[in-house]
């Protein structure tokens, strides 16, 4: 199995910082023991953590999948979705995802930086003790919501879009002047409607890297919402305005290959 790495990005914000700001970019945590992480946080000290999505499980857990691919393709992405579905459902209890898992790395991820978080499409039926949790603790959530921050007088408006209705809410942070970071939990939606906004930076992830890395280049094998050989498995796409992580953990029964999980470390300047 793939082990775990520190990807480095610089941005250039265009503002006149006095510093530059280093933001910690994790996603698809799914309730996963990531105990890895936390050293490598607290060794990066950054000044802000920013958590982008599924890093809990609260959704239908039944597997339900929909792709607009020919039909073949459409079987065979069903029948392996299915096939990792039961054979995860068959592995010891440790192997899977536990809540306190997610907890835990929180808990101590607002101890190193300021935690802001977004939903991701696995986080669609949030309990009310969630929320209760999140807010005790100190973690802010935006969910179709935006919010200003400074950090180290790097000034700018932080989003977090949501997987479902968030027509409504996207023009008024589209509208907003300065600087605007967007969490997106699902490149494809940036790729879909975003990616000729003025948005300076997007960070996404739910891609887990495609699973098995191929090439030299790592291509992902199959990429969730985009399918087989999907585009935009990991890396940094539309002139570095879309920065897409690999994730955090496994989730499927197989291990990942030339895939190792994935915390983004991004230098804003």
């Amino acid at each position: 199995m793939a082990g775990s790495v520190i990807t480095r990005y610089t941005c250039d914000t265009g503002l006149k910082l006095s510093r530059s700001v280093k933001i910690a970019h994790i996603s698809d945590v799914h309730e996963r023991n990531c105990d890895w992480l936390l050293p490598l946080l607290r060794s990066e000290k950054p000044d802000l953590i920013l958590v982008t999505g599924d890093t809990f499980e609260r959704y239908d857990n039944r597997p339900q999948y929909e792709f607009e691919h020919k039909p073949v393709k459409r079987v065979v992405i069903n029948a392996i979705h299915f096939t990792n579905f039961i054979i995860v459902s068959l592995l010891p209890k440790r192997m899977r995802g536990d809540c306190e898992n997610a907890c835990r790395l929180l808990r101590e991820a607002v101890k190193i930086a300021p935690v802001y978080m977004s939903l991701g499409n696995h986080e669609q039926k949030l309990l009310d003790e969630d929320y209760a949790f999140l807010n005790d603790i100190g973690v802010i959530l935006l969910d179709n919501a935006d919010t200003e921050v400074d950090i180290k007088g790097f000034r700018f408006t932080l989003g977090g879009m949501s997987c479902w209705d968030w027509e409504d809410w996207l023009p008024g942070f589209l509208s907003k002047s300065g600087y605007k970071l967007l969490m997106c939990h699902k490149p494809d939606m940036y790729a879909e409607h975003l990616k000729d906004s003025d948005i300076d930076l997007t960070l996404s992830g739910h891609t887990h890297g495609g699973q098995f890395g191929i090439g030299k280049d790592g291509m992902g094998f199959f990429v969730p919402g985009q399918g087989l050989f999907g585009k935009y498995a990991h890396g940094r796409f539309f002139g570095g305005r879309l920065i897409v992580s690999a994730g955090c953990s496994n989730t499927v029964a197989c291990p990942r290959v030339a895939n190792p999980r994935e915390l983004v470390i991004i230098t804003m300047r």
